[in-house]
């Protein structure tokens, strides 16, 4: 087996090696995100200049030159240009970025399926594979196209605030930074709950069940009302579905009061502003010339939680969109079946010889086996449940890669034989059935698509289903 030529990297710096080439067009997509969020905050600014103006003149318009309001007038304009024209391009060059990863991505997560052991699938349920091919996926997708660049937008706005503020005074800066702290404390002690970790992947993994439970009850709906186990198989979709809202209360409960603490700090400057601006302003040398300044940091130090709530929110998103990530690379880095050398066999006996395999580490489910089939004769596996019958056949097909010895066809060792080649001298019924969404026509013709309706017929009445499939309403085509 080979595995997959990524590197370990984790969270962000793993969702950008996969963003491939597109990294160039993200950064310049971030970049002008960042240069917009400055352009934004120059109407509070030139608002602070005609104010600052206003009160010098003592509210005396005459007094006022054309000119003092209107470079401020003419500023804001420009800044209003420049704030749509970056954020137009910038989300263009984000969105055509997020669409090229994720088609690439889900070819690679095609490509990588198609070379893995069948044993994969029987051991990952549709609805885990579902849930990363579309719902993981499409939540890159929008974290890519939309919050990527939020994120930068929403760490560039209040840096280049504080400094701002800082330079008119670093006493007010002070205050409106102080419940950022407190809020930010509080934050942590959520985020560095030791469990914050198992949670997820617990909420995670209770999630795929319950798709997966989902995906299951509804295609063997027919099956399960046929033998009557509707009770049965709706109380297993019920736990499932039990255990995954069990998870996110267990979740929600867990950051409660950290959280509550955090939100009420977290919007409270100016609550913190209005006390310290009075009294400042009550001390202040230049009453006319601070007023101004006080007026600033009430309508900017109050707006600032707005981009720092941005930015928390998408942290928490980010955590999801790694925990995907993670998830998509159980895939990617999946060990692949090998490809065979191209090898035939020129006779059908089988052997395994000294065959053990583990499902999981350490308990065999086969332990060193030896036995040979004889070509043209019939063999009969006899055993109690769980004693390996069926792993035996799965490792002949290398649905699973014996742990240790080899399984011989002809002589030649199966992992000479090609994959498509194997699958045509060895036939397997499954234990358990599954109908393509499609008719039972082409359901059939699936091992052959050029098989010709005769030949579909041929293999129904061989198979001694032909009979049933013709009572149905519309038969083959059903």
């Amino acid at each position: 087996m080979k595995k997959d030529s990524a590197q370990r990297k984790t969270g962000f710096a793993r969702l950008m090696e996969l963003a491939g080439q597109k990294r160039r067009k993200l950064i310049v997509a971030c970049s002008l995100s960042v240069l917009s969020s400055a352009a934004r905050m120059v109407p509070f600014f030139t608002i602070y200049s005609v104010i600052s103006i206003l009160i010098m003149s003592r509210f005396d318009l005459s007094a006022i030159s054309r000119a003092q309001i209107g470079v401020p007038a003419g500023i804001t304009l420009a800044s209003a240009l420049v704030y749509g024209i970056c954020a137009y391009i910038s989300s263009a060059l984000a969105h055509t970025a997020a669409y090229d990863v994720i088609y690439e991505l889900r070819i690679r997560l095609m490509d990588k399926l198609a070379k893995l052991p069948s044993g994969y699938f029987t051991a990952t349920t549709q609805g885990s594979i579902k849930k990363i091919m579309s719902d993981d996926t499409e939540q890159i997708e929008v974290f890519i196209a939309h919050h990527l660049c939020d994120i930068a937008a929403a760490v560039a706005t209040p840096v280049f605030t504080l400094l701002y503020l800082f330079c008119m005074d670093w006493r007010l800066a002070l205050v409106v930074l102080l419940p950022i702290l407190i809020s930010f404390l509080l934050l942590g002690i959520c985020l560095a709950r030791p469990d914050k970790a198992a949670l997820q992947t617990e909420m995670h993994d209770a999630q795929e069940a319950m798709q997966g439970t989902i995906v299951e009850y509804i295609h063997g709906m027919a099956v399960i009302k046929i033998f009557n186990r509707s009770l049965s198989a709706f109380r297993r979709y019920e736990g499932d579905i039990t255990r995954f809202v069990n998870a996110v209360k267990k979740t929600a409960k867990a950051n409660a009061w950290p959280m509550a603490a955090y939100y009420a700090f977290f919007g409270a400057q100016l609550l913190f502003l209005l006390p310290a601006g009075v009294l400042l302003l009550l001390r202040a040398e230049d009453y006319a010339g601070f007023l101004p300044v006080v007026f600033l940091f009430f309508l900017v130090g109050s707006g600032l939680k707005e981009p720092i709530e941005n930015m928390m929110q998408m942290v928490i998103v980010s955590g999801k969109i790694i925990e995907g990530v993670s998830r998509m690379d159980g895939i990617l880095l999946a060990e692949e079946i090998s490809e065979g050398t191209g090898a035939a066999p020129q006779e059908y006996s089988v052997s395994f010889e000294d065959v053990s395999f583990s499902y999981v580490d350490g308990v065999k489910a086969v332990d060193h086996v030896s036995f040979t089939m004889r070509q043209g004769s019939v063999t009969g596996l006899v055993g109690p449940s769980g004693g390996g019958k069926s792993t035996l056949a799965r490792l002949l097909l290398r649905f699973y890669e014996t742990g240790e010895g080899c399984i011989r066809i002809g002589g030649v060792d199966i992992r000479d034989i090609p994959q498509e080649q194997l699958t045509h001298i060895v036939s397997y019924v499954f234990q358990e059935n599954f109908l393509f969404h499609d008719t039972v026509e082409n359901n059939i013709r699936m091992g052959d698509r050029s098989a010709t309706m005769e030949q579909v017929r041929e293999a129904a009445e061989n198979a001694g289903i032909h009979d049933v499939i013709m009572r149905l309403p519309r038969g083959y085509q059903m």
